[in-house]
C-alpha cells in the first residue's frame, strides 16, 4: 500500500481535524482531485491527491484529528518500484499482513530504558524513518525490532490524544474539554504576543455627535484608521526582532477580530484604500457568515498589517488590545455611550465613542501612538 501523509497546511500547528471526506475507499482519483476537507487552526482546507490512483484506505473519520506527517490516505499499489527515502509525504509498505487501522484512542508508547540499543535491520530503520516512528519508543519481543513492530507503533500513533471522561461520576463538579483547533491557535498566538511584545496602550474618546444619519460605524472606523496610518505610517508595519528591522506597509490590510463560540478568528480586509464603503460592508458581512460556518480559506486570514477589535458591540469602554507579531498596532473600539458635554455654554447630550490603541513599544514611540490616536479622533468627528 502506498501512503499519502497529511502535509503541513501552513498554519504552524502539528495536526488538523477531518471535516469531510470527498472520496470513499475504492474510488479512483486523479492528480490534484480534492480528497478531504481538513480544519486547521482557523480555516477549512481541501487536501488534493498528489497523484492518480485507487484509494484502498482512509485513515480516520469526520472529527478525527490527524497529525501532520502521518498517514491520511492509503492508495492501492500499482508498481513494485519503491518510493525514494527522501519523500516527505508518501511512503511504501509491503502489503503482507499489514492492514493498518485507525486507533480509537491514542495509546502512549512507553520507553523501555533497559533496552540500551534498539537493534533493527537497515530496512526496518528505513521504514521507521518513513513513518516517523522513534525506534526508542517501539515495544518489541526478542532481540531485534521487526517491520511488524514498526507498523504496530505507527498504528498506535495515528490518532491524536482523545480523553475519555465516561468514567467520571455524574456528580462531578466540573467538566473537562479538549481545546478546539481555533482555541489552540489562540493559545499559541497569545503566548507569542506575551513573550515577544512590549505593549503600551493609550485611550481617549471621539465625539461622534455630528453623525446625524447614524453612519456605518465599522466602515467609518476603517476609514479613520486609513487616514491615521497616512499620518503615522509606522503604525501600519511589521517588525522583525531577529533582524532588528521593520517594514512600513504601503497597503493597509486590516485584520478584523471576529468572536465565535469556536474561538477567535481574524479575517483580513485587504487594501482598504481600494474599496468603497459598500464593498467594505459587504466583505465584513461575508466574514461574519464565514465565521458562523467556519468556512474561511487560509488566504482570508493572512497578511494583516494592522488589527481592529470592536469589543464594544458586547460591553466595555476601554481595553489593552493584544498585538500579534509581526504587527505593531491593534485598535480597540468600546461601547458607544451618551454623555453630557458643554455646548455653547449649555449642557448637551452627545454620543461618545471610546478608543484604545496598543502598540509594540519596542518599535513605536509614545509620541507616535498619541499622534495616531489624535488622527483617529479627528477623522471620526
Amino acid at each position: 500500500m502506498k501512503f499519502f501523509k497529511l502535509p503541513d497546511l501552513g498554519e504552524g500547528l502539528p495536526d488538523a481535524v477531518i471535516c469531510k471526506w470527498h472520496v470513499q475507499e475504492g474510488d479512483k482519483v486523479t492528480a490534484d482531485q480534492p480528497l478531504v476537507a481538513m480544519e486547521t487552526a482557523k480555516a477549512i482546507v481541501d487536501v488534493p491527491s498528489p497523484f492518480p490512483g485507487k484509494i484502498e484506505k482512509l485513515f480516520g473519520k469526520k472529527g478525527d484529528t490527524i497529525k501532520t506527517g502521518y498517514a491520511l490516505v492509503g492508495f492501492e499499489e500499482t508498481s513494485e518500484k519503491e518510493i525514494s527515502e527522501d519523500s516527505e509525504m508518501i511512503v511504501n509498505i509491503s502489503q503482507e499482513n499489514e492492514t493498518i487501522e485507525q486507533a480509537d484512542t491514542y495509546v502512549a508508547i512507553q520507553k523501555f530504558e533497559e533496552r540500551k540499543i534498539a537493534q533493527a535491520t537497515p530496512g526496518v530503520r528505513r521504514l521507521a524513518k518513513q513513518l516517523g516512528v522513534d525506534l526508542s519508543t517501539v515495544k518489541f519481543q526478542g532481540k531485534t525490532i521487526t517491520s511488524d513492530d514498526i507498523k504496530e507503533a505507527f498504528r498506535l500513533q495515528q490518532t491524536y490524544l482523545k480523553r475519555d471522561f465516561s468514567s467520571h461520576s455524574s456528580s462531578s463538579l466540573s467538566d473537562n474539554y479538549l481545546l478546539s483547533n481555533v482555541r489552540r491557535a489562540m493559545v499559541l498566538s497569545m503566548s507569542q504576543s506575551h513573550r515577544d511584545i512590549v505593549p503600551v496602550s493609550l485611550t481617549d474618546d471621539a465625539d461622534i455627535h455630528s453623525w446625524k444619519d447614524r453612519k456605518d460605524i465599522s466602515v467609518q472606523i476603517i476609514r479613520a484608521i486609513e487616514k491615521a496610518c497616512a499620518k503615522v505610517p509606522i503604525m501600519n508595519a511589521h517588525f522583525d526582532s531577529n533582524t532588528m528591522s521593520y517594514q512600513i506597509k504601503k497597503q493597509i490590510n486590516i485584520g478584523i477580530a471576529v468572536d465565535t463560540n469556536h474561538g477567535l478568528y481574524v479575517p483580513v480586509l485587504e487594501d482598504v484604500s481600494r474599496k468603497n464603503n459598500n464593498e467594505l460592508r459587504q466583505q465584513i458581512n461575508r466574514f461574519k457568515e464565514m465565521a458562523k460556518t467556519r468556512s474561511f480559506r487560509s488566504q482570508d486570514l493572512q497578511d494583516a498589517t494592522i488589527m481592529l477589535s470592536n469589543f464594544g458591540i458586547f460591553a466595555g469602554r476601554y481595553a489593552n488590545p493584544v498585538v500579534l507579531p509581526p504587527l505593531v498596532t491593534t485598535i480597540g473600539v468600546g461601547r458607544i455611550r451618551e454623555q453630557v458635554v458643554p455646548e455653547n455654554g449649555h449642557p448637551a447630550i452627545h454620543r461618545i465613542l471610546p478608543l484604545s490603541v496598543t502598540s509594540d513599544h519596542r518599535i513605536v514611540t509614545g509620541g507616535e501612538i498619541a499622534r495616531f490616536l489624535k488622527a483617529l479622533i479627528n477623522s471620526l468627528k
